[in-house]
């Protein structure tokens, strides 16, 4: 089964701007119902909207996710696949090479094993057959789930096939924020 995303997490992934947006829905539409409690439904959103600008920030997350994408897009096998495996090191996952088909990277943490297929990451479009390579995989080894990557789009038949396996589809900005260092290093002030 596959994990559930929360809307927090969903909202961490994305630009600051967008919970701000949010923030300002849930003000209106709680204005709209009953006024004076509206403010305290689109608080936590402003709260989260703050935390993830100063995540940003610290991070350095390019304006132009574009831009983050075609230097993924440039960069060698080795280069690529060094950085995912970092990302996903960095977030608490045990990550080990894979020397099968249909799966790159096999990604364990508490006691969860996830598959991570990326091969196919210069092209423009993913297809749904590394989409099945991954859901085939993910079968054979009984893992929890796959991940699918590309520094494209994916597919309609790539999206429907991974919406009906243990497959989440991570391309684009989402992309870009998982393999964005998570800290600046320390400015020392006079030197």
């Amino acid at each position: 089964m596959a994990e559930q995303t929360t809307l927090f997490q969903l909202l961490a992934r994305q630009p600051w701007w967008v919970t701000v947006l949010v923030a300002l829905g849930l003000f209106w539409i709680a204005y709209a119902v009953y006024p004076s409690i509206a403010p305290f439904f689109a608080l936590p959103f402003v709260l989260l909207a703050i935390y993830i600008a100063i995540q940003q920030w610290r991070s350095g997350v390019p304006s132009d996710p574009t831009e983050k994408l075609g230097l993924l897009r440039a960069m060698s096998w080795e280069n690529f696949s060094a950085l995912v495996g970092e990302a996903y090191k960095r977030e608490g996952y045990q990550v080990t090479p894979s020397t099968e088909q249909g799966y790159d990277f096999a990604l364990a943490k508490n006691g969860r094993v996830t598959l991570v297929h990326c091969r196919r990451w210069k092209v423009n479009q993913v297809g749904a057959d590394p989409v099945r390579d991954l859901a085939q995989a993910v079968n054979r080894k009984e893992a929890s789930r796959g991940i699918c990557l590309a520094t494209g789009e994916f597919s309609a038949p790539a999206r429907k096939l991974a919406a009906a396996e243990p497959v989440m589809l991570v391309s684009g900005a989402e992309l870009v924020a998982l393999v964005r260092p998570r800290s600046r290093p320390k400015r020392r002030f006079g030197r």
